[in-house]
């Protein structure tokens, strides 16, 4: 399925083995271009010793750090975007760091965004006529901020066009004029400049679209990336730098100085043993997103322990499980999206819907092969554990698409559809009732030090994390009084971006003989990791499998398996590699996140959860009941993913 020439398993060259050797192979053909210009010689590449692959903390090192740290410099509630984030700008600093995820890295907002690093088209509108200053200055941000984390995380971060499709002459003028005010605010870090498109080249580059309607298109840029890895990456590069991030250590309690009720750290537990660990801090650092108000809630009673929770129903399940955070300083608003196959939209360029019926943005975008659509913004009163896409989001989504597209929108069609909590704040100090609506509120982040010393940091967006983490850092230098070295996340290369180049694939395909698909794919997810994973194919042949497979025990039975069936490019040696390297502890943590297998096809996915949870509990050492329980708890979830 993955090599080249029709064979299943080749046997792979012994050129490069680790990190280190996919990044010597391209130091070396540089050098080897430079030397042979004036000779015309074609350069070789010589075999190169392999080097050995990055080693990080096993889980038990980490939680053993939280022990044995009498106080850590600042502590840090959540591991999403900006809690990662912030990890990762304290240690480069030179703080000593704890950071901890009651769930999975990304397993909530910081998954389920539209993909997209941005600086906001609708953001400018209202910011010029509205004659906003707020919204400008949040374009202004986070189009600075789209520039970085291209720079950063080249392989996770790419350029993407979009086409605005134009159905009256006289938008031409007014989109046209919008898109080069968006350029200009860019500055140094505009993408490439937008341009006009006649009919006729719109419909030959979106041939769904319906050009009867078509007056021509207008083309902007912007970035597109891949949320939850991202999110992953921030936490192992964190880690990398020596913070002690974990994730499944969930907050029972804020620890209080009885005299002054200052926040001095947490009690936390260990989602997987129940074992507890008293984290003591200088700063504690609140960045759990939508569920702020959870931890603000603990920060307000004197024992710091949550308000006692109303009762549930017996047999709750994970689609149903209820509300449990009443709002002060969040104001929730749910985001749909559904992803569909790739004929809905163009392969390399994405389309943009200015004007719904009901006022909103809608984007379709090409990503990960697939189409992503979306997306809604309703209004909650509450922020669920586990919010999902009702129906009737995933139908308002398919009756706009097919105002444009010429062929049926059906709703067969849609392979996974999943709901996030847009992380819209307001001042506790200054809030006052929206009257239910969110469409007017500004996505600003809002950092708030309370008078026990507890930063709370909350809203804004997944493209401006970085300066949201900076200046929470900032925050936490003030509060702790702390002696630093500069912020240099500006430049900084995530895990997997070192040395990266466009031509990594093309290495990984001659020097492992790999398809161009998978070597695309784990050039595209793991950058100048990747290699790891390749030796994991080199080391044992059978880790090229489908995850699906869920096994390597009979070889014998591979020459009776139709590839063909298994769609999608996540094989047993990058589950190994989600677990030896990115901390993966559930079936979950790789279906839903390290790869995106039920984001893009929940129903496919689910064929896929009992070999996950065979390889996992091999390499686990899961005991049957705990393996029948993943089973089960995983399949739940991914149902609830429009399946």
């Amino acid at each position: 399925m993955f090599a080249r020439g029709g064979k299943l398993f080749p046997k792979a060259l012994a050129l490069t083995g680790t990190v280190g050797g996919a990044l010597a192979v391209h130091q070396y053909m540089d050098s080897r271009r430079q030397s042979s210009a004036l000779s015309n010689e074609v350069p070789v590449v010589s075999p190169i010793d392999p080097r050995p692959s990055v080693n990080l903390p096993s889980r038990e090192d980490l939680l053993s750090n939280l022990q044995k740290t009498d106080k850590f410099d600042v502590l840090i509630i959540g591991g999403g975007a900006s809690g990662a984030g912030s990890a990762l700008d304290a240690a480069t600093r030179g703080l000593n760091v704890a950071c901890v995820e009651a769930n999975d890295f990304a397993s909530g907002t910081s998954s389920k965004s539209t993909k997209m690093a941005h600086g906001g088209v609708r953001y400018l509108e209202k910011a010029v006529f509205e004659l906003s200053r707020a919204q400008l200055d949040l374009v202004i941000e986070a189009l600075n901020e789209r520039g970085h984390m291209l720079e950063t995380a080249p392989h996770l971060c790419k350029i993407l066009p979009i086409m605005i499709p134009v159905y009256s002459y006289w938008q031409v003028p007014y989109f046209f004029a919008g898109c080069k005010l968006y350029d200009w605010f860019a500055g140094k870090q505009n993408l490439r400049s937008s341009y006009l498109l006649s009919k006729t080249y719109a419909s030959e580059l979106a041939p769904m679209l319906d050009e009867s309607k078509l007056k021509a298109g207008l083309v902007y840029h912007d970035g597109s990336f891949n949320d939850s890895r991202m999110n992953s990456t921030l936490a192992i590069s964190a880690i990398e730098h020596g913070a002690t991030v974990l994730n499944y250590v969930k907050v029972t309690q804020l620890l209080k100085d009885s005299s002054t009720n200052k926040v001095e750290g947490a009690i936390v537990e260990d989602q997987e043993t129940g074992k507890q660990y008293q984290v003591k801090a200088k700063v504690t650092v609140n960045a759990t997103g939508p569920y702020s108000d959870l931890i603000l809630q603990m920060d307000k009673n004197k024992n710091g322990l949550p308000d006692p929770q109303p009762p549930q129903p017996a047999n709750v399940s994970i689609a149903t499980e209820v509300a449990v955070n009443k709002p002060n300083m969040v104001v929730p608003s749910a985001g749909v999206h559904i992803i569909l196959p790739s004929y809905y939209c163009p392969k390399t360029v994405g389309l943009l819907d200015v004007k719904t019926a009901d006022g909103r943005v809608m984007f379709f975008l090409p990503w990960q092969g697939k189409v992503l659509a979306g997306t809604t913004d309703i209004p909650m009163k509450t922020v669920p554990q586990n919010p999902t896409a009702t129906e009737a989001d995933i139908q308002d989504i398919l009756r706009e698409l097919q105002h444009y597209i010429k062929f049926p929108v059906r709703r067969e069609d849609v392979l996974s559809a999943w709901a996030g909590i847009r992380p819209l704040v307001m001042d506790p100090r200054k809030r006052k009732d929206t009257g239910g609506s969110t469409e007017g509120l500004v996505r600003n982040h809002l950092i708030f030090t309370s008078e026990t010393g507890l930063i709370t940091l909350a809203g804004g967006k997944w493209t401006t994390y970085r300066e949201m983490a900076e200046q929470t850092i900032d925050e936490v230098v003030k509060e702790g009084g702390f002696s630093v070295k500069p912020c240099i996340t500006r430049k900084i290369k995530l895990a997997g971006g070192e040395n990266w180049t466009p031509n990594l694939s093309a290495l990984l395909a001659q020097h492992y003989k790999l398809s161009q698909a998978m070597s695309q794919h784990l050039s595209n997810n793991y950058g100048t990791r990747a290699p790891i994973i390749c030796e994991l194919f080199k080391e044992d042949e059978r880790n090229q499998l489908p995850v699906a497979f869920g096994g390597r025990e009979n070889v014998t039975v591979l020459h009776h398996v139709n590839f063909d069936s298994f769609r999608y490019p996540f094989t047993i040696g990058e589950f190994l590699y989600s677990i030896r390297h990115e901390y993966s502890r559930k079936a979950t943590d790789f279906l839903m996140r390290r790869t995106r297998y039920a984001f893009l096809d929940a129903a496919n996915a689910l064929t896929a959860v009992e070999g996950t949870v065979k390889v996992m509990g091999d390499e686990l050492n899961w005991d049957s009941a705990r393996r029948q329980r993943e089973i089960e708890e995983c399949t739940e979830f991914i149902k609830t993913f429009g399946v």
